[in-house]
């Protein structure tokens, strides 16, 4: 521990920001001679190391208006990961619309659009995989946020034609049995002329992907875009509006997901790695899948110790910097290795309960928005992710552990990738930017754990207040 500035407490803050950013020399000491002992700040370091877990993010939340996940990907470290998902599918509502009468189905098709893809393999993006295609015994709606898929959830004969393979293009296109779309064609007029009513009697339909065979390793995961999805129905029909009219041909374009919710399901076969053991190497896992983890009680219990063996009163510590750290050793160093097996930032996530809708959802620690702290960016040259929590830190040293067990989930940190949202407003010239989780990307990669020689470590600069 070394005292590097003397200031006071109004220009402490001011001083960690002058300090963290300026690089121009200055004589830091200038007047130090004219503050009061008694009145002196002294900046001090400390590190600790990170109590590091693995543990699974529950409670991830599974709908989206926007993507959808279609894949399976088994790897040596992880196991097998599947993606399926169920969406609603509803006619354009319009005023009375007609499809006239003796409607008889000729085919049908759906098609999507890719908007993007995961594998572990640059060679498996073209891979061939199996797609099916099951009707929902219930819609896609708020009532089921997490993406939890039971057996009665749907109907377990597919409505595929049994030969669709998918390998990777740009538009997935499905042919379905005749029979689904004859079913389509019985929709009343009722239902034709409201979206809610259609939906309530057809339910959804829910989409899967086989896994690799059994002892083969790779695969993909399709991000499917939901903006981009639709049924196609052509049939014959005979035709209302006037009398004496021929029978005619048409083709109906259904859209999926308008208006509506994508709900994914995921399944992970590293549920049973999760552990609160310390262990020389961990794993980071996309998705839903296993994180690196920090207990808030057990951080809260060595920053206690901490600073009782500095005999500090808690209450006058002074967070002005806290930085995790969170390194790893690879024997391929390449750019693209690491882009594909390491995410592009690894940030603590806590959960926080929506009132209004009543749902948990992960976000990250609120640190990550206080101006030039670090977002936990992966450091290619360093080989680690960076990070700054000070204000949580703070906190954990402030309150009583009491207080943080009662709402540890708002303290507790899921270390994910981060998907990083700006936005401009054309009329006051701002920028807007969010953070949220990255819900859509796979990866599998190894980081140091706390029995490591190179270990996860928490840095703090700090100060004690004076009386």
């Amino acid at each position: 521990m070394h005292s590097i500035l003397k200031a006071t407490a109004l220009a402490f803050a001011i001083s960690i920001s002058f300090f963290a950013t300026s690089c121009i020399d200055v004589d830091k000491t200038l007047g130090i001679d004219n503050i009061p002992d008694d009145q002196a700040l002294h900046l001090q370091t400390a590190v600790f190391h990170l109590p590091v877990q693995t543990k699974m993010m529950d409670s991830l939340q599974a709908l989206s208006t926007t993507n959808a996940l279609l894949g399976a990907i088994r790897t040596p470290e992880m196991g097998l990961i599947t993606c399926g998902f169920a969406t609603n599918y509803a006619p354009y509502s319009t005023s009375e619309m007609n499809w006239g009468t003796s409607r008889k189905i000729k085919n049908i098709y759906l098609t999507m659009l890719k908007s993007s893809v995961t594998t572990m393999d640059d060679n498996q993006t073209g891979l061939p995989q199996n797609i099916h295609v099951y009707r929902m015994n219930r819609c896609i709606d708020t009532t089921s946020r997490y993406g939890f898929l039971k057996s009665s959830d749907y109907n377990h004969t597919p409505v595929d034609t049994g030969s669709v393979i998918y390998t990777g293009s740009d538009t997935l296109r499905v042919w379905l049995k005749n029979s689904f779309g004859q079913d389509i064609l019985s929709v009343t007029q009722l239902e034709l002329d409201s979206t809610t009513k259609f939906m309530d009697h057809f339910k959804g339909l829910l989409f899967t992907c086989d896994s690799p065979e059994d002892g083969t390793d790779g695969g993909r995961v399709n991000v499917i875009s939901c903006s981009e999805a639709y049924l196609y129905v052509t049939f014959s029909f005979q035709p209302t509006w006037a009398s004496g009219l021929e029978p005619k041909d048409t083709i109906v374009m259904i859209p999926l997901a308008s208006d509506s919710y994508t709900e994914n399901f995921i399944t992970y076969e590293s549920k049973p790695m999760e552990s609160s053991a310390p262990a020389e190497y961990i794993y980071t896992e996309g998705l839903g899948g296993l994180k690196p983890y920090v207990d808030p009680l057990i951080l809260k219990d060595t920053l206690d110790n901490w600073v009782a063996k500095k005999g500090y009163d808690p209450k006058k510590i002074l967070i002005g910097k806290a930085t995790y750290k969170l390194p790893f050793v690879t024997d391929n160093s390449t750019v693209s290795f690491i882009n594909k097996c390491y995410p592009a930032s690894l940030y603590p996530m806590h959960k926080e309960w929506d009132t209004t809708s009543k749902f948990y959802y992960f976000t990250p620690l609120e640190d990550i928005y206080t101006i030039s702290n670090k977002t936990g960016d992966v450091n290619r040259s360093l080989s680690c992710y960076m990070g700054d929590v000070s204000s949580t830190v703070q906190k954990l040293i402030n309150k009583d552990k009491s207080e943080i067990m009662s709402s540890w989930k708002s303290y507790a940190m899921w270390f994910s990738a981060v998907t990083k949202n700006t936005s401009s407003s054309y009329y006051t010239s701002t920028t807007t930017t969010s953070y949220t989780t990255d819900n859509y990307t796979y990866y599998v990669g190894k980081l140091n754990g706390p029995l490591h020689s190179d270990y996860p470590t928490l840095e703090i600069i700090y100060a004690i207040l004076n009386d």
